[in-house]
């Protein structure tokens, strides 16, 4: 627990090869441990060592096969390595054995995004909120898939409620300054993407600085 507790806060700092080094003590003491081998997963894909990633997070599967969040792990990494088939498959197992992991629904939705389904998208993300009303990235992200689908006062709508519950959410003031630029209203499209640039976000910086005087 000690090795498991330091790798924990290793994590926490970002210092991800410090992290992975004390899961692997935890797994060298305990080979069975479903949630060392997830864990140091994690530390991997955050190093953006995907193959190890989804080694150790197969591992963890196959020791415990009911861990929905392990599969929702493997989904997520599949996409960063647009796998997109096999992201929905670990989504869907996921998903099977959890109904109501939302988590799961907005992660497969973001893969739907990637794939240019956008109907798809929206109805995972719509179902992720119906689970967690409060979960401000579902909104922001089916505010962008509804922007793809054309239905732009819907995007600014999602968008508006994605920044009511997380004000320095910046993807959600890159979708909803897209939106306001469809729907006519420049000044305000210029005025999110500042904000957007100001909590780091690239998309946010290139929109502002290509259509905007600020």
């Amino acid at each position: 627990m000690a090795f498991y507790n330091f790798g924990t806060l290793r994590f926490l700092e970002k210092d991800y090869e410090s992290a992975a080094a004390q899961f692997s003590k935890v797994i060298e003491l305990s080979p069975k441990e479903a949630y060392a081998y997830n864990d140091r997963g994690s530390c991997y894909r955050m190093m953006q060592k995907y193959p190890q990633a989804i080694s150790d997070y197969e591992a963890a599967a196959r020791m415990n096969e009911n861990l929905a969040f392990v599969l929702n792990n493997i989904g997520t990494t599949k996409t960063k390595m647009k796998s997109y088939d096999d992201a929905l498959k670990a989504f869907n197992r996921a998903l099977s054995i959890d109904a109501k992991f939302y988590l799961a629904y907005n992660n497969r939705g973001v893969t739907e995004m990637k794939m240019e389904r956008w109907d798809d998208a929206i109805k995972d993300f719509t179902r992720c909120i119906e689970i967690n009303a409060d979960y401000a990235p579902a909104y922001s992200n089916r505010a962008g898939a509804y922007f793809k689908a054309g239905k732009y006062a819907e995007a600014k709508k999602d968008a508006d409620k994605a920044i009511s519950l997380d004000k320095n959410l910046a993807d959600a003031y890159v979708n909803r300054g897209m939106a306001k630029e469809m729907l006519r209203d420049m000044d305000g499209a210029c005025e999110d993407w500042h904000k957007a640039k100001e909590l780091g976000s690239e998309l946010g910086k290139a929109y502002n600085s290509a259509n905007c005087s600020n």
